[in-house]
């Protein structure tokens, strides 16, 4: 990464700065109107190209299918949910040109489980929780993290509190989404997170998994610059 960031928290974020109201579980995202779709440029063809010849059929014709961001965002939180038999998949989005982070998309599939989606966008924190390893890590690397338990894992890993007691879930896979330099001409930024979780019991994480949510991240970068030049520049 280049030079220093501002930090998003997710204790501050989630669940102690208040101001945010979370969306119930089956709801999309409060999004606002898209724009009039534009057409398909080299760069999503590129990005598509990436998308069918690594990922699932289902996955990979989302991206195939429309070039709005949104609609892309939002058909692949139930999508990603149903390849891994999950129970909640979120997607948070870091807007590094204004410096504010949002969860903007997510889907559970109880509605005892809130998607996490937030209403508005908040300012990164200026502190790092150093509580929260999983928050310095996206940060500092695009290496996904995959826990099979959080009552398990190694105390360094991540803040058992907050996961508790934010976010409630079991299990989870945490996967910092990059600007690919590959395809966007540059040494890789922070754009985001993807979050897929089980509730109630542990869950063990496949080779086939870790491969989906790797193909997800060369893909995901791209979708998210996207999705902030449509909907927020």
């Amino acid at each position: 990464m280049n030079g220093f960031y501002k930090y998003w928290s997710r204790r501050e974020t989630l669940g102690f700065l208040g101001g945010w109201l979370l969306a119930g579980c089956n709801q999309a995202s409060s999004s606002p109107a898209p724009s009039a779709p534009s057409e398909t440029t080299p760069l999503a063809n590129r990005i598509q190209s990436a998308a069918g010849s690594e990922l699932p059929e289902g996955i990979a014709s989302i991206f195939q299918e429309t070039s709005d961001p949104d609609a892309v965002l939002t058909a692949l939180m139930p999508a990603v949910v149903d390849a891994l038999q999950c129970d909640r998949c979120f997607i948070f989005i870091r807007d590094p040109q204004r410096q504010r982070t949002r969860i903007t998309h997510g889907y559970s599939r109880e509605t005892r489980w809130s998607t996490m989606v937030q209403t508005g966008w908040s300012l990164e924190s200026p502190n790092l929780n150093s509580k929260d390893p999983l928050t310095l890590s996206a940060y500092q690397s695009p290496e996904a993290k995959f826990i099979d338990d959080i009552e398990t894992a190694p105390p360094s890993s991540l803040d058992i509190q907050l996961e508790r007691s934010v976010f409630g879930h079991r299990a989870l896979i945490h996967a910092p989404i990059y600007n690919d330099g590959e395809f966007y001409g540059n040494d890789g930024e922070f754009y985001g997170i993807l979050e897929p979780c089980v509730f109630d019991v542990p869950r063990r994480w496949t080779e086939s998994d870790r491969e989906l949510i790797q193909n997800l991240q060369l893909v995901l970068g791209g979708w998210i610059v996207r999705y902030l030049q449509d909907f927020i520049w």
